[in-house]
């Protein structure tokens, strides 16, 4: 307070008549000036005063990062359309731009990673102080899915979300209102269906491959066919039901039974009736020989209990 205020407040409290009356309608004006302000209302002022003074100051760009921002800018702006999913789901097209998620206070909104997907770390958001993000998980086993909740503090915020997998990495932006929001957002993975089809391609190509390999070779000619041979000894089962050849190979068909057993081995016998090498390979119930023989045998076991199969071609029978 002023001192001649002061002053004429003490002196009519004395009695003194020749002063002036107390002008009260002006020190009531005065003590309003000297009150102190309101603590919060000044921080408030203040805090607005900062954030205008950062939102003035920009820093220049150079031409490069000025490209850059308008490289990402179509990402930024989220242009793939969102498709409806099963149980309100909104569902997202991972890696076609920048997915939005609209929140609301008081409300939940759930993302969903892909089943089997695993967080590798913390996620990272610009607005940690107005912003909850938490971790969830559904389901056991490969088919468990890790759940991202998100809950803002208010209305009106904007910031962006990044989540760490180990699979890949989420980029989110991250909007809250009064009392819209989405519950549930999903994604669709374009590059893993991409896979798909190539690993489906490839089991058909490599079942083609096998089934080829099991294809028994059909003969070189009908014309050449030779079945001239005699086959002696050895068991039903062991014995072959027909043997003949097309010139260039020698073929030996044996019974169904022959399936469920142990297989022989085909011995083919040279000049000096000494084993031969040959190559010949076994496709389900066929024997396959790459050669002529004149004399073969189709030998089970060793010792007392062999069973053995002979095999003589044409003229060699006589």
């Amino acid at each position: 307070m002023k001192p001649r205020y002061a002053l004429i407040l003490l002196s009519n409290l004395l009695g003194a008549q020749t002063l002036p009356e107390i002008p009260f309608a002006e020190i009531q004006a005065e003590l309003r000036k000297e009150a102190p302000a309101d603590p919060k209302a000044v921080l408030q002022a203040r805090a607005a005063q900062t954030l205008g003074t950062v939102k003035d100051k920009e820093v220049d760009l150079p031409p490069a990062a000025q490209s850059a921002l308008a490289v990402t800018e179509p990402w930024k702006q989220d242009v793939q359309m969102p498709a409806a999913g099963e149980d309100g789901r909104v569902v997202y097209t991972f890696g076609a731009g920048l997915a939005t998620v609209v929140c609301a206070p008081l409300r939940i909104c759930v993302v969903e990673l892909q089943p089997g997907e695993q967080f590798v770390g913390e996620p990272h958001i610009g607005d940690s102080v107005r912003w909850n993000v938490s971790p969830a998980a559904a389901g056991t086993g490969n088919a468990a899915m890790s759940l991202v909740i998100i809950k803002p503090k208010e209305a009106g915020l904007d910031t962006n979300l990044v989540v760490p997998t180990n699979r890949r990495s989420y980029y989110i932006r991250l909007v809250s209102r009064q009392t819209e929001y989405l519950p549930l957002v999903a994604f669709t993975y374009p590059d893993d269906d991409a896979a798909r089809w190539r690993m489906a391609v490839r089991v058909r190509e490599q079942q083609r491959a096998e089934e080829e390999a099991t294809h028994v070779s059909p003969v070189e000619s009908l014309e050449n066919l030779n079945f001239n041979y005699s086959v002696t000894g050895g068991t039903e089962h062991l014995r072959p039901v027909r043997v003949l050849d097309d010139g260039k190979k020698t073929y030996l068909q044996m019974s169904e039974a022959t399936a469920v057993r142990e297989a022989p081995v085909l011995v083919v016998s040279g000049q000096d009736s000494t084993a031969e090498m040959v190559n010949y390979r076994v496709k389900g119930n066929m024997y396959i020989v790459d050669r002529l023989f004149e004399r073969a045998a189709l030998v089970l076991g060793t010792g007392k209990k062999q069973e053995r199969v002979d095999i003589v071609r044409g003229r060699a029978a006589k």
